[in-house]
């Protein structure tokens, strides 16, 4: 809970269970917790049969919407949601793991148009990247998500998009690097895959990175933050415009991920607890945090005999609160 205040959550509790019910009886017509019928998503089409960007991003709201119930007192239906999401993550997880990432089951991938099938998608596990930043934990196996991330990297990140194709928007010059959102390695490629999968975005590139480092690859993570930033050094374009889309889009800032990520940051104010664990200079470390009742600066320094001094220096906000 970002104040400790909890009027806003019992205000909107309501709708918080109607739109989860309302999510598992219409793209869940089976009842076995995973999502398999026609689900729009953000690449402005519609995928069919079942794939992990849209199921992720369920188990995730189901946990969430676990602990919520449990605040507001719902016990069986803090159950029910969990037993769902475990239920529906572990089918999925058999359906869809090729031993190397999450791929989607359709029975014809070119019966519909826009389909990805066998591909490697850039931003297959999202539900997951929101579990970690939400401190909810996985929410499928944990050796098959560091793979699939793996993967993505693997597959997906160029050095140079000299040798790569795109008919659709072009966000990055063929002498730069990024992460694209689809690819396929084995073959399998649908005669008309969605519309951008070709394409470079910032924000699921952002996304990418963050996951990396919750799973402890900060190199890979780095080097595709780096790649975004030489492509926005001001040379060729803003530094303050990571064009995607539209100008100023949204979706980039999935950055703010990485100062949580990299931070190790969590905090629980109902229950007034907050923590950090770097990932980074952990002998010498500061970040900023912001959370509902204030803002400021952490800091930890390693002494010469090994203990770690830390500092919590709250600057600002409506109830500032001195951990």
């Amino acid at each position: 809970m970002l104040t400790g205040n909890d009027n806003f959550p019992r205000k909107v509790w309501e709708k918080v269970v109607l739109v989860l019910e309302f999510s598992l009886k219409y793209w869940d017509k089976d009842g076995d917790g995973v999502l398999d019928s026609q689900q729009h998503n953000t690449y402005d089409i519609e995928f069919y049969g079942i794939n992990s960007l849209t199921n992720s991003m369920l188990y995730a709201a189901l946990e969430a919407g676990a602990r919520m119930a449990d605040y507001m007192g719902e016990k069986k239906l803090a159950r029910k949601w969990r037993k769902t999401a475990q239920k529906g993550s572990s089918k999925m997880d058999d359906e869809l793991w090729n031993g190397e990432y999450y791929q989607q089951k359709i029975k014809d991938v070119d019966f519909y148009k826009y389909q990805y099938g066998a591909g490697c998608l850039s931003d297959q596990l999202f539900g997951q990247e929101l579990a970690h930043i939400c401190g909810l934990g996985y929410i499928l196996p944990k050796e098959h998500v560091k793979k699939a991330v793996e993967s993505i990297f693997r597959y997906n990140f160029r050095e140079s998009l000299r040798d790569h194709e795109s008919v659709q928007r072009a966000y990055a010059y063929q002498d730069e690097g990024g992460l694209i959102l689809c690819s396929w390695h084995n073959g399998g490629r649908p005669k008309q895959p969605f519309v951008y999968s070709d394409e470079i975005w910032t924000g699921i590139e952002y996304q990418v990175a963050v996951h990396l480092i919750y799973e402890g690859l900060i190199p890979e993570a780095m080097k595709i933050v780096k790649t975004i930033r030489k492509r926005y050094d001001g040379k060729r374009r803003s530094p303050y415009d990571e064009l995607e889309c539209g100008h100023h889009y949204a979706r980039s800032m999935a950055a703010w991920g990485l100062l949580v990520a990299l931070s190790g940051y969590k905090f629980d104010i109902p229950n007034q607890k907050i923590s950090f664990a770097p990932k980074v200079n952990e002998d010498n470390f500061t970040c900023f945090y912001s959370n509902g009742e204030s803002w400021g600066v952490y800091h930890q320094e390693r002494q010469d005999a090994g203990e770690i001094i830390s500092e919590i220096v709250p600057l600002g906000g409506p109830n500032i609160r001195f951990w």
